[in-house]
């Protein structure tokens, strides 16, 4: 049997925007994205991650690549929607995304947008899979959007899901085709982690190197990494637009001998 341990932590006193799922044969974290002001959509954050979520749990166990699950997810998400929101504005409610799917002896993963998937072999060797393009961007002076420093939306609107930009699931089924995926025996994983940006911080902004993270979260669990990672907060001097965000790793121990 497969072990999974998984945990989510909101940032502040907001709602929780981060969501995890954990089944029998695959597993996600999906991130949603901060709202903006005049988004068009009747819907918060936590709506359109838990729709999602449904909708790739409908899909996933059909013969599909991840992608198309993704894609056809986005799609259902947008017909649940579309006569109430905007789906047009280029600021609609979206989300990163990390999946992993394992069956006949493969294990397929997928990210998109700025969660990431890491795991470890059998020899202890580490894989890292991220998708960057969003941290590769020059970025924009951020300005105040209803008490958020944030990019301004014709920035936004100008890079996300449009070449040279980056990609996430929002309103454009085309964008799961962009997505980082691929496939590894899965004989070869020992542990894997999926997280949100959130946990990554530890990396990306806070120096940790990946092999040390992945060893906390496997020996001693998510919950001492979240923990690491808000110590880290408290004492960051700059925060920048968030001192916390929202945290969700899932760990998944696969055994041995298992052929799954």
């Amino acid at each position: 049997m497969i072990e999974a341990r998984a945990e989510s932590r909101p940032g502040s006193s907001a709602p929780n925007e981060d969501l995890h799922r954990v089944a029998d044969t695959w597993a996600l974290v999906l991130d949603g994205i901060t709202r903006y002001p005049g988004d068009g959509c009747v819907h918060d954050v936590p709506w359109y991650t838990a729709a999602l979520a449904e909708s790739i749990a409908d899909l996933i166990g059909q013969p599909l690549e991840l992608a198309e699950v993704l894609a056809g997810a986005i799609a259902a998400v947008n017909a649940r929607h579309a006569r109430t929101c905007d789906l047009d504005n280029p600021v609609s409610p979206g989300a990163t995304a990390a999946l992993v799917r394992w069956s006949g002896g493969d294990l397929e993963w997928l990210v998109l947008g700025d969660c990431s998937i890491a795991w470890r072999d059998r020899d202890g060797k580490c894989r890292i899979e991220t998708d960057d393009r969003l941290a590769r961007l020059p970025g924009a002076p951020a300005v105040d959007l209803a008490g958020v420093r944030r990019w301004p939306v014709a920035y936004v609107a100008g890079l996300r899901n449009r070449d040279g930009g980056y990609w996430v699931a929002s309103t454009d089924p085309a964008a799961a085709a962009m997505a980082r995926t691929g496939t590894v025996p899965v004989a070869d994983v020992a542990d894997l982690l999926l997280c949100t940006d959130g946990l990554t911080r530890l990396v990306d902004r806070y120096g940790r190197p990946w092999p040390d993270v992945l060893a906390l979260v496997f020996d001693h669990g998510v919950g001492a990494a979240i923990d690491l990672v808000r110590g880290h907060g408290d004492r960051d001097p700059s925060p920048g637009a968030k001192r916390h965000d929202d945290a969700t790793a899932v760990h998944l121990r696969f055994p041995e001998s298992a052929s799954l």
